[in-house]
């Protein structure tokens, strides 16, 4: 506030500063006058005082004087809570000091605060806010507690004083007020947010003090134990008709509040450890009675929040297995409607929690998995049910897999039902391909592949079956076959696509469950030749088959971005791999069908996109069909590129265009000079200049890297060498535009890493920069030469500059303000826009044929800028 830009109004109001408190003063002493005025009076100096209290916050060294005349005037605002008629005011300020000020209180005024809050005017606002009462003016009083609290939260710490303990009894207490928290319970999320300070401030003390006497800690520990004890109760769901009553807000804002418990949780684990979890696995195991389904849904959902903090630590485990092996499975598969669904999804999904748990005690996985598989047939908790199946059959493979042909009879009696949802579906499938993954013999491993893989082709019959009739009816015996029915299928004319779609995610489930565990070592230096797949073989007709539905569906179901995504999905799943398998198919196939997508395909950009990841895929080949295989995918991307009518006609295929292309010259930058390339090469390099003079965010940062890329190209031959100093002149352009005034200031960081590159890299750097600041294009009138060779000397210091000092951006903008470079461009940019058109159309030969090189760069440069 007093820095040189406001001095004068600062100087003004401090010379006000005598009179303000005077008036505020006599203000506050007419407190004890009978004239009706002196509230309203009383009530505008507390206003006063407010605006004069932020503006001591807001001068940047405060001024000593005006902070000790506004402190003086606190006591009578503290003494002013007790008013009715002046409360509202006071507390607002009072709350807002503390919670955005604290530093401006002194401990007499702290003291006095303290003090208030045992009086019985304290008290009995305290009991009315407990009791429900939740007006705006009792929620202010739990407030200005709150704000109180956080003030002091250290001291409330370290305190073992009588007083300092009755202080956090009532903050405890602000935890169980009446009424459901949100809906009605208004200082809740309040009360709780102070206890997940209490806990953090409580752990960095704990931590962070020196070792000796901390007799404090078992006091503050206890404290906190005791809000765990009040509030794990109140997260309980409400009454299906209470709930039912409630908005959207007051239900995601219960929601919240029972994330903040959990959070609560987890930090309280830091100070307690294992003892916690036994708390809570007795809460769950006391909870067992039919008639405390709400305590039982509390308990399951806090012990469930504490499940990453013992991940790995068998501390645990016999407070887990007190729980596990309770009569918890018994009752939830008998219960029925007996017990909320509610209920029963948390304590379903508590399963899936502790799969650690279950890897180590493995005689209580058997009892997990059947209950699991016998409440499929319940829709409320078959999602949740399929979700815990997936991970411990992922967590558990080496264990299970003897049990392989059990799960494919288990899942062969559900899918003769067709009651589950496609999700449920596919989580299941992709369970039983875990454990298969897990089986070391490899005939039987086919066998069992083969027979899953079977559920899924009869799904792809079926939808071709369904899209040939003539129209579908709503009545499955109508048409005389078996409709699957799921819940998130509307219209049943979308059936055909849904089957489809279905299909098409059990495929990605099971490619993802076939994956190796993430937790086998893999040598990444190795250079693994994957064998090539015999056709004939039981592997390769496997993959014949997957590619068999795939493309069926695909043709089926041309116009489908769906389809497109999960066919891009189902063969990533197989690049990560190190090892032959169904999803792991022979690169030239992987690129035969992807170079066979054409600009009319759904997201044809997400199969380019797709193409990158096959590219890092490929370096666990020999170099032996690698670069036919680069060849041919560049080629494929950049034909695309060259169909669109514009650069960013579609942006997803421009940058996913551009990402190949860099990835690709990152790894092998001969692969884009090859001779047959050529031709494409040279209209890419032209795309990528015009798409970093466009608009487009996302293809522009990549055109951005791309160049970044390039222009810290080792020259390798005469090619590359000679396309590096024809390009370079044109991409300092490009960057000098947009320096001007084509970007947006949150693009020049990314923008400045094509330049740092060139400055780092390129010996012509100077000279290209030089011509493009005196390019026609540029608008030299409004910029002196002395400020353009200035500006130029700042960016030829780059690569002399610590990398740790600013990012490239910031420096960047810095030199653009000082030089007043952020000048409207976009005209004069799309005046050449026509020419680059035309380049587009027909590239320049010169590019990257040094035989047809004009022998003046200068005069070419003129040439291009006169067109």
């Amino acid at each position: 506030m007093n820095s040189a830009k406001h001095m004068g109004l600062y100087e003004n109001l401090t010379r006000n500063v005598p009179d303000a408190m005077a008036l505020m003063s006599h203000g506050f002493l007419r407190r004890r006058s009978s004239d009706p005025m002196s509230h309203s009076l009383q009530k505008d100096t507390i206003t006063c005082l407010q605006s004069w209290v932020w503006f001591s916050q807001r001068v940047s060294a405060h001024n000593d004087e005006l902070v000790h005349a506004l402190r003086a005037l606190v006591q009578p605002t503290i003494t002013a809570l007790c008013d009715n008629e002046l409360y509202e005011g006071a507390v607002e300020l009072l709350s807002e000091i503390l919670s955005n000020y604290s530093g401006f209180l002194t401990d007499e005024h702290y003291e006095s605060v303290f003090s208030l809050f045992e009086t019985q005017w304290s008290h009995e606002r305290y009991q009315r806010l407990v009791q429900g009462d939740f007006d705006f003016d009792s929620v202010q009083f739990g407030q200005l507690m709150i704000a109180l609290g956080d003030s002091k939260v250290e001291d409330l710490i370290h305190g073992v004083d009588a007083r300092s303990s009755r202080f956090i009894a009532h903050l405890r207490g602000l935890l169980s007020a009446q009424g459901y928290p949100v809906s009605e319970d208004k200082i809740f999320v309040p009360a709780l947010e102070f206890w997940s300070t209490y806990v953090e401030t409580l752990t960095d003390c704990i931590y962070s003090e020196e070792e000796g006497s901390k007799e404090w800690v078992s006091t503050a520990t206890s404290h906190v134990l005791e809000a765990i004890s009040t509030v794990w109760q109140r997260i309980a769901y409400p009454p299906a008709s209470v709930l039912a009553d409630w908005d959207s807000v007051d239900r995601a804002g219960f929601g919240d509040a029972r994330k903040d418990v959990a959070d609560l949780l987890q930090s309280t684990f830091t100070v307690t450890g294992p003892p916690l979890i036994s708390t809570f696995a007795n809460l769950t195991l006391q909870s067992l009675s039919p008639n405390s389904s709400s305590d039982l849904e509390a308990a399951t959902f806090c012990l469930g929040s504490l499940a990453d903090c013992v991940t790995g630590d068998a501390r645990c485990d016999e407070s887990l297995r007190a729980v596990f092996s309770s009569p918890l499975f018994d009752l939830l598969r008998t219960s029925g409607s007996s017990m909320p669904g509610r209920t029963r999804q948390t304590c379903i999904s508590l399963i899936e929690r502790y799969s650690d748990y279950f890897e180590r005690e493995t005689q209580s996985l058997p009892a997990a998995l059947n209950l699991l598989f016998s409440v499929l047939a319940d829709p409320l908790l078959a999602g949740p049910a399929a979700k815990s199946i997936l991970q411990l059959c992922s967590s558990s493979r080496s264990i299970l897999a003897s049990e392989a042909s059990a799960f494919l009879s288990q899942y062969e009696g559900i899918a003769a039902q067709s009651q589950l949802d496609c999700l449920a579906v596919e989580r299941i499938m992709g369970a039983i391909a875990a454990v298969i993954q897990a089986v070391p013999d490899e005939s039987t491993k086919f066998d069992h592949i083969n027979f899953l893989l079977s559920f899924v082709q009869k799904d792809a019959r079926l939808s071709m079956h369904l899209l040939s009739l003539p129209r579908l009816q709503s009545d499955a015996s109508g048409s005389g076959t078996d409709i699957h029915r799921c819940p998130t299928l509307g219209d049943p004319s979308e059936l055909p696509l849904h089957m489809a779609l279905k299909a098409l995610r059990c495929l990605i489930g099971i490619g993802k469950g076939l994956q190796a565990p993430g937790d086998v070592p893999f040598d990444l230096d190795s250079e693994k030749d994957i064998p090539a797949t015999d056709s004939s073989s039981r592997l390769g007709h496997l993959q014949s088959g997957i590619m068999s539905m795939i493309v069926q569906l695909q043709r089926a179901f041309p116009q489908s971005d769906e389809i497109s995504e999960s066919i891009c999905t189902i063969f990533r799943s197989g690049f990560s791999e190190s090892d032959a398998g169904p999803f792991v198919f022979p690169p030239g196939l992987v690129c035969d069908y992807l170079t066979e997508q054409t600009p009319q395909t759904p997201r044809i950009g997400y199969f380019v996109n797709t193409a990158c990841s096959f590219l890092s895929s490929l370096r666990n080949m020999k170099s032996g069909d690698v670069d036919e295989v680069r060849t041919k995918l560049l080629r494929w991307v950049i034909t695309l590129l060259q169909q669109q009518p514009e650069p960013d006609n579609d942006v997803e295929l421009a940058q996913n265009g551009i990402e190949f292309t860099n990835r690709l010259i990152s790894r092998e930058p001969a692969s884009l000079f090859r001779p047959d390339c050529l031709p494409l090469t040279e209209f890419f390099f032209i795309y990528a200049l015009r798409i970093l003079d466009g608009r487009e965010p996302l293809p522009k940062a990549a055109a951005a890297d791309f160049w970044a890329t390039f222009m810290a190209l080792k020259p390798a031959d005469a090619t590359i060498d000679h396309a590096i100093a024809q390009l370079g002149p044109l991409l300092a352009q490009s960057i000098v535009r947009n320096i001007g005034g084509t970007a947006s200031r949150s693009e020049l960081d990314r923008l400045s890493e094509p330049l740092k590159k060139m400055v780092s890299n390129q010996a012509k750097a100077r000279n290209w920069l030089e011509q493009a600041l005196s390019d026609p294009s540029f608008p030299s009138q409004q910029l002196a030469g002395d400020e353009k060779a200035v500006f130029l000397k700042k960016i030829m210091k780059w690569s002399s500059w610590s990398e740790g000092y600013q990012s490239g951006g910031a420096r960047l903008l810095a030199c653009c303000a000082r030089l007043k470079l952020r000048l409207c461009l976009v005209k004069s940019m799309f005046e050449n826009m026509e020419s680059k058109r035309q380049c587009l159309n027909s590239p320049p030969a010169f590019l990257l044929h040094p035989e047809m090189t004009p022998s003046n760069d200068a005069q070419h440069c003129g040439s291009r800028n006169e067109k």
